[in-house]
């Protein structure tokens, strides 16, 4: 066998091998496909989310500059109350609960 039809064989051998990778292998075109896929749909994800992010840090942000807000927080939340105020708490009946 003369080397010219050698080497034609083997240049022949690996691009079988080449096209077979391409086609079928782990790095095949449908995975890399798949992959840019998925890569798109995380993307989208990830804006929503950063969008979102966006809008609950602007929210924090104007809350924290509100003093109504704040005082609102500290009297529902924290139960806190000036200096002279009563506080009245109310107990909820549930109609269905025995009475003691």
């Amino acid at each position: 066998m003369s080397l010219v039809k050698f080497l034609n064989l083997f240049i022949l051998i690996l691009i079988l091998a080449t096209l077979y990778n391409l086609f079928f292998g782990i790095d095949s075109k449908t995975s890399f496909l798949a992959l840019q896929n998925e890569n798109q749909e995380l993307l989208l994800k990830n804006n929503t989310l950063a969008k979102e992010n966006d809008l609950l840090e602007t929210g924090i942000l104007s809350r924290q500059k509100n003093d109504a807000h704040a005082e609102k927080f500290a009297r529902e939340e924290l139960n806190l109350i000036y200096e002279n105020e009563d506080f009245l708490r109310f107990e909820e009946v549930k109609p269905n609960e025995p009475q003691e």
